[in-house]
């Protein structure tokens, strides 16, 4: 699969050189130093994402804008404004013609790559990450706990717009489907549901990458772990723990294991070597 493609509009030529040497590792830049120039690119061919000079001789970026929206090839591409100075009459007129964000010359190269990933992803051409999806989830929950369910929607409405797993964008649209219903109660239940099936699958995979064990190794590594803890010696059975957590446990024993290894770290060990020899006599 090639290069996303981003179009990069600006009469300032150094301006282009240092988009093109910031993006061109990642993306294929498409340098063009007028909005005539751009509109006749657009015409011939589909960009991913434009950045787009506001102050421009003979064609500003506003009616570049425009007649880009004008064209097929145009009218979702996201569009992220460059401009010299904030000016907020023109930020609104970009809003109205669909700008995904606008940064402020002469910017950093990171700050620039974090927007164009950004806006890639809300357009769907980019997949979201887990961590952030997961954090947009838990935020959707809090708003149904704090009854704001018109945000709790609009948040579910944008997560929609980001390309994500086959079966949890069906779920989401229930969840939105359910909101327009009114039940809110429901769809907070089914999005705490998907936040229960990504954890899940999280720790299915954390656990096909565990060794296998005996119960003979098992037997072995316990008493070795009771011996430390019964001459007082916290750091060194500390660590014999997390080696043990290493191996796939059976659930029961495992979670006596994370018992007993936390009471060992509070100093509590005498709490934990009574865990141990429970441990070894179920064994």
């Amino acid at each position: 699969m090639g290069k996303m493609k981003i179009l990069a509009i600006d009469d300032n030529v150094v301006n282009l050189a240092t988009i093109e040497q910031e993006l061109k590792n990642e993306y294929e830049v498409i340098p063009v130093n007028s909005g005539r120039r751009a509109l006749k690119l657009i015409y011939q061919e589909k960009v991913d994402l434009i950045l787009l000079d506001i102050q421009m001789p003979v064609m500003d970026g506003i009616e570049t804008l425009k007649q880009i929206r004008e064209h097929e090839n145009g009218i979702t591409v996201p569009v992220i404004m460059l401009t010299a100075k904030h000016d907020r009459a023109t930020v609104i007129e970009g809003t109205k013609l669909g700008i995904m964000d606008y940064i402020v010359k002469p910017f950093d190269g990171e700050d620039l790559r974090r927007r164009i990933e950004s806006a890639l992803k809300r357009r769907g051409a980019l997949p979201m990450e887990e961590k952030e999806l997961y954090q947009r989830l838990e935020d959707i929950v809090n708003c149904f706990k704090n009854g704001n369910n018109k945000l709790a929607y609009n948040k579910t409405d944008e997560a929609l717009n980001y390309q994500l797993d086959t079966d949890i964008t069906k779920r989401l649209q229930a969840v939105r489907a359910k909101m327009k219903d009114g039940e809110y109660e429901t769809a907070q239940r089914m999005v705490e549901r998907i936040l229960q099936m990504i954890d899940q699958k999280n720790m299915e995979s954390s656990e096909s990458k565990l060794l296998p064990i005996s119960l003979g190794e098992l037997n072995t590594k316990l008493l070795q772990i009771m011996d430390d803890v019964e001459h007082f010696k916290v750091e060194e059975a500390d660590d014999k723990f997390e080696d043990l957590m290493r191996y796939a446990l059976p659930i029961k024993i495992k979670d006596k294991c994370l018992d007993a290894q936390k009471c060992n770290k509070d100093y509590d060990d005498g709490e934990a070597e009574r865990i141990l020899r429970e441990i070894l006599k179920d064994l």
